[in-house]
């Protein structure tokens, strides 16, 4: 009887280790299962925020709501924050437009020196409040942003159209931007800022 008591006890020891082994077993498959998770999340947020399809065709700019001078007008004002400074350096750019596309002119004043220039300390600053590297947001598609949407890239998109800047390069950048929803809502209300950028400049 004492033989059998042993066994039964010795058979639920080795039950309960077997059961305990299964169970820690269990979670660390679970640990190590969250991670790609917590990755696959990370990744589609990213995504998210770019909730369309790049549309990398040449913008229908300009319109009918808006001509060669404004497009350089507003480009000058937005990239450069300035006026034109002459009659000549308006038709140099409406030339650029007229042969090189909407995309041409918005990859000229993109990559120009005074460009580079101007947004610099504002771009050092972007970079150190949101912790990332010139790597991940280039230099150009801050640059677009400014000029393109009037604002600073969010870090999700800004890496987004650095990694088509890297693919595609600029003129590709300045085309998919140019065809965002964000862009278009501009372009609803450009008639207005036409109207400003004659008031405000000379040529």
């Amino acid at each position: 009887m004492k033989k059998l008591i042993f066994k039964a006890r010795y058979f639920v020891l080795v039950l309960s280790m077997i059961v305990g082994s299964l169970y820690l077993i269990g979670c660390q498959t679970e640990e190590l299962t969250s991670e790609p998770e917590e990755t696959v999340t990370a990744s589609k947020s990213i995504e998210g925020r770019i909730p369309y399809t790049p549309d990398f065709s040449p913008p229908n700019i300009p319109n009918r709501n808006i001509d060669d001078h404004c497009v350089v007008r507003l480009a000058y004002l937005s990239y450069l924050e300035r006026c034109p400074e002459n009659a000549s350096v308006v038709s140099y750019w409406i030339n650029i437009r007229r042969t090189q596309g909407f995309e041409g002119l918005a990859a000229g004043f993109i990559t120009s020196a005074e460009a580079n220039q101007r947004w610099n300390s504002r771009y050092l600053s972007f970079l150190s409040r949101n912790n990332i590297t010139s790597n991940q947001i280039k230099k150009k598609v801050y640059i677009a942003y400014r000029g393109l949407l009037l604002r600073e890239p969010d870090v999700a998109g800004g890496i987004y159209w650095t990694t088509i800047l890297n693919a595609r390069g600029i003129v590709d950048v300045a085309k998919g931007i140019g065809n965002s929803p964000e862009f278009n809502r501009r372009l609803s209300r450009i008639a207005t800022e036409c109207n400003n950028a004659a008031n405000q400049c000379t040529f």
